[in-house]
């Protein structure tokens, strides 16, 4: 289930209308939305739009950019609609504009830009380096239109069910997870970016659907810092903790135990019945999917496995939140993963997580019992 914005439906509208986007290189989707965005640029020909792009061929597209030809054309005239015709080349010719943006996308997903990309796409490296930080700061700021949380009542209820088809644990509306991006630190702050795998990183707090879209993504802060400070400072905590999104949870990790309206896995010396333990199990085969989201991005985009050298997280946030949205727009397409993908490693809490999830009572967990209660002992009543 995706739950992207009005602009998912807004801009395919304004594509349309302006004869930018082939009717029939996009997946139909029904028009909700009449707002225009102001940065739209004015009607550009099909014709205009065509020569680089369809001078590839689909194994390039594929193993080069990770990406099938319906969503890189809905990508390439989405951006070129947003960017000003003279933002690359002021003789107002497009076609440049789409190599640079092929040439960022290329960047995206081998994480470098080879000579030989380059010159298959007819732009100089220089160029192609310029391309990359405007169209990065370009998709970055979609993320509010392409990246949105269920925010009314029919929408939480419709991801709650589907999240309880799936494990039976009702009332969820999102699994929270962090990922943890390999970085150089800055000198004399290694200690501030060390995370529990035993490398530095920074990291992004993310939310997602059942079906791995993403809902939510802020925080960018050093791989160190702990997950339940990022949660209660975020801003979706703290919609959380005035019952903005009703009486919901999103699935987390022991790392949050404790942490308001976060459903976390029963500890051990608490386990006292099998309902825990089914419990448990359902709560692992949801937070397991964090793998598999983490995974596919950093298999699509490369450049997210390894981000170099940084002076500040905020730094890397551009980059994180450009592919994030093209994550769900390749979701949306239903893009296949390239053919080395692999699933995520989780990462364990810290040991200071550890001590305060042993403390001997909080509010949530007599919430989470009477649940598990209800909704986790039938076997164990039936075969009494």
């Amino acid at each position: 289930m995706s739950l992207a914005g009005a602009l998912w439906f807004a801009v395919q509208d304004d594509l349309f209308t302006n004869g930018v986007c082939n009717t029939s290189s996009a997946p139909s989707i029904s028009n909700t939305a009449q707002d225009k965005q102001s940065s739209i640029s004015e009607p550009i020909s099909a014709s205009e739009t065509r020569s680089v792009l369809d001078a590839l061929d689909d194994s390039f597209i594929s193993q080069t950019l990770h990406l099938n030809r319906q969503c890189l054309r809905f990508i390439v005239d989405f951006i070129q609609a947003r960017l000003k015709k003279d933002v690359f080349a002021p003789s107002h010719s497009l076609t440049p504009a789409e190599a640079n943006i092929l040439a960022t996308l290329a960047y995206y997903a081998q994480g470098s830009l080879p000579s030989k990309i380059t010159k298959q796409l007819g732009i100089d490296q220089t160029a192609a380096g310029e391309a990359v930080k405007t169209i990065t700061k370009l998709l970055s700021e979609m993320c509010p239109d392409f990246i949105t949380f269920p925010n009314s009542y029919n929408d939480r209820m419709g991801a709650a069910q589907a999240f309880k088809n799936l494990s039976g644990i009702p009332h969820v509306v999102g699994v929270l997870g962090y990922l943890h991006l390999k970085v150089s630190p800055p000198v004399g702050e290694e200690h501030m970016y060390m995370n529990t795998m035993g490398y530095h990183s920074v990291m992004m707090q993310a939310i997602f659907d059942v079906d791995g879209n993403l809902l939510s993504l802020e925080q960018c802060c050093p791989g160190g810092t702990p997950e339940r400070t990022v949660w209660e400072n975020s801003d979706i905590g703290r919609q959380f903790s005035i019952f903005q999104h009703g009486h919901t949870w999103v699935i987390g990790s022991r790392s949050l135990h404790g942490c308001g309206h976060v459903l976390t896995p029963v500890e051990a010396f608490r386990i006292k019945s099998n309902a825990a333990l089914r419990f448990n199990k359902a709560h692992a085969q949801l937070y397991g999917r964090a793998q598999q989201v983490f995974g596919s991005l950093k298999s699509r985009f490369q450049c997210l496995r390894d981000i170099g050298s940084i002076q500040l997280p905020e730094s890397v946030a551009c980059t994180i939140k450009a592919c994030c949205v093209l994550h769900n727009i390749c979701k949306k397409f239903s893009v296949p993963l390239p053919s080395d993908f692999s699933l995520e490693p989780l990462h364990p809490p810290s040991e200071m997580v550890n001590i305060m999830a042993e403390q001997p009572f909080d509010y949530m967990e007599d919430t989470k019992d009477e649940m598990i209660e209800m909704f986790f002992n039938i076997a164990e009543d039936e075969g009494q």
